[in-house]
């Protein structure tokens, strides 16, 4: 039981959740700061040198009903995917397609906000830059539409002989990636990018259907995640759109002013509990 890379990752995203709940984040509607303060995915941030984000924004979810589902989701596609791949190897491709995902998401979010910053040439000329919105990226959509994308594989591969049934698992990715157009707020290039990096790792650990194994499994399995961490690293080196700094840089001072508010209203919260404790206790004249 404790050895199913499953539950140590349904295990790691629920301590991750109660964690944030006890330093005081909304249980049920984080705000966009306290995600960013945890590792959230900003595009802006992301691609301009904080690329731990990648890996930090796939253990965080936008509030109980969201962790609840994608934990139900991880526990039914986990599984099967154990038990198709191995342990191992599952637990590499829902990490590896949860960083392509993740970058997708930064890509396409980092893209839209340099476009929203430009501006038209009357605002540029006056220093009236628009400031585009931030949008933080967090949950583990894009590993397990990349974990479900390597099953697809898997099962068109195999027919009847795979542990999932094909329309099953196709069901799950293009409901997903369907409702993601539908669906306003949700990230929908990270499902895009984590289902077709799925496919690709899938396609590539499988052999044709009745033929022998060329290459040992093991090493192939090497073969294929290292050749996709490198592709990783170097499509998220390259994939800052021109003008993502300065749009990093309006982030970082609104986020800077953002934590100036917090902190003055909360030592003005103090000060009046201080107020209210030193304040004398009122008398009933007799």
């Amino acid at each position: 039981m404790f050895k199913s890379p499953t539950l140590w990752l349904i295990f790691i995203n629920v301590g991750v959740a109660l964690l944030m709940l006890f330093t005081g984040v909304d249980p049920i509607s984080p705000t966009p700061h306290d995600l960013l303060g945890w590792g959230g995915n900003l595009g802006a941030y992301t691609l301009t040198g904080e690329w731990q984000r990648l890996l930090y924004s796939m253990f965080l979810h936008g509030g109980a009903l969201h962790l609840a589902l994608n934990m139900l989701l991880l526990y039914q596609i986990g599984r099967v995917s154990e038990a198709t791949w191995g342990r191992m190897r599952f637990l590499a491709i829902y990490l590896v397609t949860g960083l392509f995902g993740g970058l997708a998401s930064a890509w396409w979010n980092a893209l839209d906000a340099v476009q929203a910053s430009a501006g038209s040439p009357l605002q540029m000329a006056l220093g009236l830059v628009p400031m585009p919105n931030m949008v933080v990226s967090i949950g583990a959509s894009g590993a397990l539409l990349g974990a479900a994308g390597a099953l697809l594989v898997h099962a068109m591969r195999r027919g009847d002989q795979a542990h999932v049934d094909r329309n099953v698992i196709l069901q799950v990715v293009l409901l997903n990636i369907g409702m993601g157009f539908l669906i306003s707020g949700t990230d929908n290039a990270a499902h895009v990018g984590g289902a077709l990096s799925g496919i690709l790792i899938g396609a590539c650990l499988m052999t044709p259907r009745d033929a022998p194994p060329r290459i040992n499994p093991v090493l192939r399995s090497v073969a294929v995640f290292g050749v996709m961490l490198l592709a990783l690293a170097g499509l998220t080196i390259k994939a800052a759109p021109i003008g993502l700094d300065r749009v990093a840089a309006q982030f970082k001072k609104a986020d800077a002013a953002a934590e100036r508010r917090a902190a003055r209203a909360a030592r003005k919260h103090q000060a009046e509990q201080m107020l209210e404790q030193a304040r004398p206790p009122s008398r009933n004249s007799p």
